[in-house]
C-alpha cells in the first residue's frame, strides 16, 4: 500500500541558514585558485521506495559542470554550478551507462540545475569534503510506480560526503572524485490525504562519481 508511515516533514530551512554559512566559511581561503569543469555521473535510488510509490530500481544521470575553487596545502573550498540530466528512451540526449535506468521496465527522465559547495582539509594529493548541493527539477517523470500519480518537489538539497584526488599538471590540476549524496528534502509533495495530513514524501540518494580538470588563475 502507498505510504505506510506518518512521519512529520521537518523543515528544510535550517540547513538552508547552514549552507549558507559553510559558503561563506568557503570564501576566505586563502591560496591557489582556479577555474575547473567537471563531468559527473550519479547512481541514484529512492531508500523505502515501495513504501511512498517511488520506482525500486536504481539509475543513473549524467552531470556537467563548472566550478571556482580555492585551496592551500592545509584547506579547500569550491563553488560550482552544474546540469543534471537524463533523459527517457523516447526521446533528448541520452547517453549509455552514465544516463540509463537499471530495470528495462523503468524510464525516468530528469533535468535540473545545481548549484554545490564544498569544503574539507586537504591531505597532500587527497581533499575529504563536506557541503551542499541546492538543485531545481525541470523535469522529473518516471519515477512513480504505474498507476500513481503525485507531484514531485522542484526543489531538492542533498548533503555530499566524499573525497577527490588531484593531480598536478603544468596548467593546474586533474582529478577524481567520489561522493555519497543523502537527500534532505521530500522527493514527493506532501502526499498526504487527509486534512492537515503530513507524510514523509520519500528521500533521493545517490553515488557520484566525478572527472574534474582545473585551471589555475592565480
Amino acid at each position: 500500500m502507498y505510504i505506510k508511515h506518518r512521519l512529520p516533514v521537518k523543515s528544510p530551512f535550517r540547513h538552508l541558514i547552514a549552507g549558507m554559512i559553510l559558503a561563506l566559511m568557503a570564501l576566505p581561503v586563502l591560496g591557489q585558485k582556479g577555474v575547473g569543469l567537471r563531468l559527473a555521473t550519479n547512481i541514484n535510488y529512492f531508500p523505502r521506495s515501495q513504501e511512498f510509490g517511488l520506482v525500486q530500481s536504481g539509475f543513473t544521470s549524467g552531470v556537467l559542470g563548472v566550478f571556482w575553487s580555492s585551496y592551500n596545502e592545509f584547506r579547500g573550498a569550491e563553488i560550482g554550478l552544474n546540469v543534471m540530466h537524463k533523459a527517457r528512451r523516447d526521446g533528448g540526449f541520452r547517453l549509455p551507462v552514465v544516463m540509463a535506468d537499471f530495470d528495462p521496465a523503468q524510464d525516468v527522465g530528469m533535468t535540473a540545475v545545481e548549484m554545490d559547495v564544498k569544503v574539507g582539509p586537504r591531505f597532500g594529493a587527497w581533499n575529504p569534503k563536506i557541503g551542499y548541493v541546492f538543485g531545481y527539477l525541470f523535469q522529473t517523470e518516471g519515477i512513480l510506480r504505474p498507476g500513481l500519480d503525485f507531484p514531485a518537489n522542484r526543489l531538492y538539497l542533498q548533503l555530499p560526503f566524499g573525497m577527490s584526488f588531484n593531480l598536478p599538471t603544468n596548467f593546474g590540476s586533474v582529478g577524481f572524485g567520489s561522493y555519497y549524496y543523502v537527500g534532505v528534502l521530500n522527493v514527493l509533495k506532501n502526499p498526504g490525504t487527509g486534512s492537515g495530513s503530513s507524510y514523509s514524501g520519500g528521500r533521493w540518494r545517490a553515488i557520484n562519481f566525478e572527472f574534474t580538470v582545473t585551471f589555475d588563475t592565480r
